[in-house]
């Protein structure tokens, strides 16, 4: 089972991009979020889309933003679905579910208070936290991963800034992800949908004003 999600190959390392349509760079129409994901040397290896189309669902993505539920799909790159990951409404603190293709849960990602800091603990199927990451308020694109009962590091999301001129104009948004090569495959599909969360969590709306939430952020 545990090749059927590994998208890394043995690699500890990859980049998850996030592919812009004309129609949200020329008048800032926000469209379902599409990634591509890349391995060490820029090679596409496999891509993630979340699962939204038509009328009722884009009034729902420009009304919740980004506290809107969520049903994301992470593919390899013959387009084969690996990883599932659904996250319900929230108010306060998101969570979101790692599935494999199948529907059998590996695991979880809870946003969870924290005075001035950003704090997730990652679970695995059973519930049991094995990762967290508890980076400072200021630290704004750095989410450090440590192992829970030792605090040793397990990895890291970081959001990768590129041309300034070209990141104004594209809005893209690019994750390069560390990942220990100590984790499980179940593990390291958690480590990496975490990057997922980070994203509709902290800059989904980077670009947005106006949510009808904007009083519990």
């Amino acid at each position: 089972m545990d090749h059927e999600i590994s998208l890394l190959a043995g690699s500890s390392r990859c980049f998850i991009r996030q592919i812009k349509e004309w129609g949200e760079i020329l008048i800032g129409f926000e469209g379902s979020n599409k990634y591509e994901l890349l391995n060490e040397q820029g090679e596409k290896i496999g891509y993630i889309s979340e699962q939204s189309s038509g009328i009722f669902q884009m009034l729902i993505r420009s009304f919740f933003k980004s506290h809107r539920p969520l049903d994301v799909r992470i593919y390899d790159k013959n387009g084969q679905e690996v990883i599932k990951l659904n996250r319900p409404f929230y108010f306060f603190f998101s969570t979101m579910f790692v599935n494999d293709r199948t529907g059998r849960l590996l695991g979880s990602i809870d946003q969870k208070f924290a005075i001035f800091r950003k704090r997730y603990e990652l679970k695995d199927a059973r519930g049991n936290p094995f990762a967290l990451i508890n980076s400072g308020f200021f630290s704004f694109f750095t989410f450090k991963i440590e192992d829970t009962r030792t605090g040793r590091s397990l990895g890291e999301i970081r959001k990768k800034w590129g041309n300034l001129l070209k990141e104004i104009f594209t809005d893209s948004d690019t994750f390069g992800v560390d990942i220990s090569n100590e984790l499980s495959e179940e593990q390291k599909a958690i480590v990496l949908s975490t990057a997922i969360s980070v994203d509709f969590d902290y800059f989904e709306d980077n670009s947005a004003r106006g949510s009808a939430l904007d009083l519990f952020d």
